[in-house]
């Protein structure tokens, strides 16, 4: 492995990066200014970034397990000053937003002038990402002679900008509960590797965390503890601005009709198969089975008010409904869902669907918001649905063409390559086999591989707008979902930011990402992340552990 390459570890990768060999020293005290900035969100926003940044600078004392650079000395020069440039004041978090940054650090000054690095953007969230690669370039003084650190390789000219606009992480919140606080040092984590949109998979299922004020039952009597394991308003509005903070939009998703066993305690009315028992995968792909019954009015009563209660939460655009893994079974074993459908010799249980998920995205689009679904109703409902729907693949790579052919914009992450909680076994109690349904552990360099736009054209590439990588929460609870999580995930926001090539049109190559993702994974744990090693520690301060 070339020493280099151990010089370059910024994650992800910036698109354009020129950088020289001077070494120079920058100090907790580093001055940081801007040009005037009026609104309030922006100055908060700023402020709180600039805060972070330099409470790195006082408190990370970063070393790398392979160090190829030079020490300063008595002569090294300092970086005194950092010039933020705001080019204008959208505050708007969306799929449009500009998130591009120009980061210029020089390493000479002026006659009688000091050493000032410059950060440009166009909006804010670009400035939070300057701000992020930044802290990457800062390593502790091996000598500590002093309080000083070094950003070596000056000087620095960095441009750069994502190739997808839509960078998520999906997060389990129902089948094992997270308090808030684990929550928010995610979207820290999230934030140092660029993710910009945290798919909270809210509920389902095995359990209603959320405590609606509506329907205060749904958590009182659906939660794992009513008291101790609930989301309430406050905390959501909470998560949602510190997220907002940090350049990530939230999208929540309440999925339906199916996965919503954990509506029947409060509201059993109005759900199908609850819970059948000893057969439940006749109806079901997980335990506890249960739907919502999509013949009756007070199902739509119900779900009228819920999402017109949640979407009044979630400030973000997109609002996501679900729509996976529907059980047709489980309707056919209501006497009166098939009474319902025998009435209309046209009609039949499909026709289910595309009844309840007319209605569901009405409500959805009447809240000013654009839905969001899973890839069954496209692929295997074959529904037709409004061309503002944006579609989630999760099965099949090949099924994103598919989908943007039927007109619609596209979010990617397929289990065979960016499921995080595959590979753990079956958690089923009686699976002797203990196999996983999604195959082998994924591991980075996998996952690495994964082009989101494979086999498209020019058109149809335009539709697939990001990608998400999933974690599952079946055998994953605060106790290990960081070290499920990280590293790896942070290999979905390289592919999603930086692209699978690089501007010349070379393929990116894992051989030179492992000591940069290596050096990210330490960082992390410095940070207070407990991101799972990749390697033995030789290996991460030697780079001699590829294979010939």
């Amino acid at each position: 492995m070339s020493p280099d390459l151990y010089s370059m570890a910024l994650w992800p990768i910036p698109q354009k990066w020129a950088k020289g060999e001077t070494t120079l020293k920058i100090y907790p005290s580093l001055k940081i200014s801007t040009n005037r900035i009026s609104n309030k969100f922006i100055q908060q926003t700023i402020h709180s970034a600039t805060q972070r940044f330099q409470s790195f600078l006082a408190n990370e004392k970063f070393i790398p397990p392979n160090q190829q650079f030079p020490a300063p000395n008595s002569s090294t020069k300092i970086i005194q000053s950092l010039i933020i440039e705001l080019v204008t004041e959208n505050i708007d978090l969306s799929l449009d937003v500009d998130e591009s940054y120009d980061l210029w650090i020089p390493n000479t000054a002026p006659l009688f002038l000091s050493i000032r690095a410059h950060l440009k953007a166009k909006t804010v969230y670009g400035v939070l990402h300057g701000l992020t690669t930044f802290s990457q370039l800062v390593y502790q003084n091996k000598l500590q002679t002093d309080d000083s650190l070094v950003v070596p390789f000056t000087p620095h000219r960095i441009i750069d900008y994502p190739i997808y606009r839509h960078r998520g992480l999906l997060l389990d919140t129902s089948r094992n509960f997270y308090p808030v606080e684990d929550l928010l040092r995610t979207l820290d984590a999230m934030s140092w590797t660029k993710f910009n949109v945290f798919h909270w998979h809210i509920v389902d299922q095995h359990s209603w965390p959320v405590a609606s004020e509506v329907f205060p039952e749904l958590s009182g009597k659906g939660a794992y503890d009513p008291k101790t394991m609930i989301y309430t308003k406050q905390d959501i509005e909470t998560i949602v601005h510190y997220a907002a903070q940090r350049g990530i939009r939230i999208i929540p998703e309440f999925d339906m009709p199916g996965h919503t066993a954990s509506i029947a305690p409060s509201h059993p009315e109005i759900i199908s198969c609850h819970n059948a028992q000893p057969n439940w995968n006749d109806f079901a792909y997980e335990p506890p089975s249960g739907q919502l019954d999509p013949t009756l009015p007070e199902t739509y009563q119900f779900i009228d008010s819920l999402i017109t209660e949640m979407t009044s939460w979630f400030p973000d655009k997109v609002f996501h409904g679900g729509g996976d893994e529907i059980n047709l079974r489980c309707w056919n074993a209501s006497a009166h869902i098939r009474e319902y459908v025998a009435k209309d010799s046209s009609f039949n249980l499909d026709s289910l669907i595309q009844q309840f998920v007319q209605k569901q995205h009405d409500i959805i689009i009447r809240q000013d918001k654009i839905p969001m679904a899973w890839q069954e109703l496209v692929i295997d409902q074959s529904l037709q649905l409004e061309k503002q729907v944006i579609i989630q693949v999760w099965n099949g790579e090949d099924n994103v063409k598919r989908v943007v052919e039927a007109g619609h914009k596209v979010v990617t992450g397929p289990a065979r390559y960016w499921y995080l909680d595959c590979g753990h076994g079956s958690w089923l109690g009686n699976n002797i086999e203990g196999q996983s349904w999604c195959g082998n552990f994924k591991t980075w360099q996998w996952m690495y591989t994964y082009n989101p736009r494979n086999g498209l054209n020019e058109e149809q590439k335009e539709l697939v707008i990001g990608g998400e990588v999933l974690l599952w929460s079946e055998q994953v609870d605060p106790t290990n979902f960081e070290p499920t999580l990280w590293p790896r995930a942070a290999t979905v926001a390289e592919v999603l930011w930086s692209g699978n090539y690089d501007l010349s049109g070379s393929p990116r190559k894992v051989t030179e990402a492992l000591p940069r993702i290596t050096e990210l994974r330490f960082r992390m744990v410095s940070r207070g992340i407990r991101a799972e090693p990749l390697q033995p520690l030789w290996c991460a301060r030697t780079g001699t552990c590829d294979r010939l």
